[in-house]
C-alpha cells in the first residue's frame, strides 16, 4: 500500500482567491493566475478510477494489507508546473475538528488518460489514524488540500464528505475484524474513549462475534 494519499474535492481556485490560506501555505508564493485543481476519489490505485467529489459526496474506508486503513484520492488540474509539486492533505473529523490523517508528498503528475488537457496524479492513499477511524465511520470527514508547484502557482481546497462504510467488496473476515474493533471498543481503537462509536444505519451495525 502506498504511504499516503490525496482526498476528494471539486475544481478550486488558488491561494489568491482565499484570504485565509490553510496553515502550511505561503500566500506570497501564489501568482495572480493560481492553479486550478480538482480533487477526487477512486476505487483503487489506477488513474482510470478517478471520480471528482463535491461536498456531501460519499467515500469509503479501505482496509490496507499492512493493517492500516485509507481513503483513495487523486488529483486533476491545469495551470501549474506538473514536474514535482508539493502536496499536503489533511483529514479532519467534523464532529470535533480533530486532525486524524495527514499526507505530505512530492510526485510528478502525468497527462490525464481521459483528458490530455489536464495533468493527473494517480490515486493515492490518505491514511486515517488507527485510533480515529471508528469515530468517523458513518460520519462526516473534512479533507483540506494545499497544492504548490513552487513556481508561483498554488491552490487550496476543502470538502466535507460522508465516510459511509468500509469499501464495497471488502472480504467479510476483514470487515468483521475492522468493525469488531469499533463495536467492542477494543483499547487500540479507543485509547482515551474521547469520541464514542455510534453504528450508522445500513452497514455499520455491531460486527459479528467470533
Amino acid at each position: 500500500m502506498r504511504a499516503g494519499a490525496l482526498a476528494f474535492l471539486g475544481v478550486l481556485g488558488g491561494c489568491g482567491a482565499d484570504p485565509t490560506p490553510d496553515a502550511g501555505m505561503d500566500a506570497g508564493s501564489c501568482s495572480a493566475s493560481p492553479a486550478h485543481v480538482t480533487l477526487g476519489t477512486g476505487a483503487d490505485g489506477m488513474f482510470t478510477s478517478f471520480r471528482a467529489l463535491s461536498d456531501g459526496d460519499t467515500v469509503y474506508l479501505t482496509p490496507g494489507p499492512q493493517g492500516g486503513q485509507h481513503v483513495w484520492t487523486g488529483l486533476r488540474g491545469r495551470g501549474f508546473d506538473p514536474g514535482l509539486p508539493r502536496i499536503e492533505l489533511r483529514a479532519y473529523r467534523v464532529a470535533d475538528n480533530a486532525l486524524i490523517g495527514r499526507l505530505r508528498i512530492r510526485l510528478p503528475m502525468s497527462l490525464a488518460p481521459e483528458d490530455t488537457t489536464l495533468f493527473a496524479l494517480g490515486q493515492q492513499t490518505l491514511q486515517i489514524d488507527d485510533t480515529a477511524y471508528c469515530s468517523v465511520l458513518g460520519a462526516d470527514l473534512r479533507i483540506e488540500l494545499d497544492f504548490d508547484d513552487e513556481t508561483g502557482h498554488c491552490a487550496t481546497a476543502r470538502r466535507t464528505v460522508h465516510l459511509a462504510d468500509l469499501a464495497p467488496g471488502t472480504p467479510d473476515a476483514i470487515r468483521a475484524a475492522w468493525l469488531r474493533c469499533c463495536s467492542q471498543h477494543l483499547p487500540r481503537c479507543f485509547p482515551d474513549a474521547s469520541v464514542p462509536y455510534t453504528p450508522a444505519d445500513g452497514g455499520l451495525d455491531a460486527a459479528p462475534s467470533d
